[in-house]
């Protein structure tokens, strides 16, 4: 059976194969949700799901007091990623406690889930208005990086970002994408998240490479999101632009895709203040099934 890292990347691969860019969404659809806790899903489960706003487990439906109707198979799944190992302990009073601490490997499970048009008797939460958290301008305030003018780059040596004016851009939100792109490059910085794509040196076209433009890709469209604007289509060598990327990821890792969207979950977090030291963020990029 397929690992969850290579089953993620199947349906990434999958998508991308059908000319289909799955990180790039309407605002909207960046944000399914848990039908049961009303929690929205992060980091790859974001993408994983994006399309419906409503998922749940086969037993979450029937806690709902719903059913999956018979023949519907799992449209979806969850991808539950953790760093954090609980075990109990005995200490030197003779008490016993629950010690938290880290793995040396990642725990990863996946779940099947379906969303709420394959359910019935299910009633999803009242009163969930999808809203933005964030704006494009509050984003650039908050954490004023340095933006020079220039073709979009990310210069780690200088700290700088480049970027055209925004006139050149078909529209605001591509401008904005474009930027956010750099910018999630910029949360990379060894003062910042401390991020080996961009700390290290990394050769062109690399596995590290990829990984980090995927990161970098996802955290813009998070980022979009979060400030209720779409992620604009790709308007230019479209063709090109997807064979690259199947490319990249069919030869990488398979964990590349996983560990890209905890990555583009973590600059989203730090950059609209929201960030969890990675100590204490076991499952940063995702949330229960």
């Amino acid at each position: 059976m397929a690992s969850v890292y290579e089953q993620v990347r199947e349906r990434i691969l999958s998508s991308l194969a059908s000319g289909t860019v799955p990180w790039r969404q309407t605002w909207q659809g960046m944000t399914p949700c848990n039908v049961l806790t009303g929690r929205p899903y992060r980091g790859i489960n974001r993408i994983l799901l994006a399309g419906s706003p409503w998922w749940g487990t086969y037993n979450q439906v029937r806690q709902m007091g719903g059913y999956v109707r018979r023949g519907e198979r799992a449209a979806g799944m969850v991808v539950f990623w953790s760093m954090e190992e609980c075990r109990r302990e005995v200490n030197d009073q003779g008490d016993e406690v629950l010690v938290r601490g880290l793995r040396d490997r990642p725990l990863v499970r996946c779940y099947k889930v379906f969303h709420i048009g394959q359910c019935e008797g299910v009633t999803v939460p009242e009163g969930r208005e999808v809203r933005p958290i964030a704006s494009c301008e509050g984003i650039l305030r908050q954490n004023e990086p340095r933006v020079l003018p220039g073709e979009p780059a990310y210069a780690p040596g200088r700290d700088v970002i480049l970027m055209p004016p925004a006139g050149r851009f078909t529209s605001a939100e591509a401008y904005y994408a474009t930027l956010f792109h750099e910018l999630t490059h910029w949360s990379g910085a060894a003062h910042r998240l401390n991020r080996e794509g961009i700390t290290e040196a990394v050769r062109f076209g690399s596995e590290r490479y990829s990984r980090e433009e995927l990161t970098a890709e996802m955290g813009a469209a998070f980022l979009c999101a979060m400030c209720g604007i779409d992620t604009p289509p790709l308007q230019e060598n479209t063709a090109a632009y997807i064979a690259g990327w199947l490319g990249h990821i069919r030869k990488g890792s398979a964990a590349d895709v996983v560990r890209a969207a905890t990555d583009a979950q973590r600059a989203a977090d730090f950059l609209t203040g929201g960030f969890v030291p990675a100590s204490s963020s076991s499952t940063l990029a995702l949330c229960s099934p």
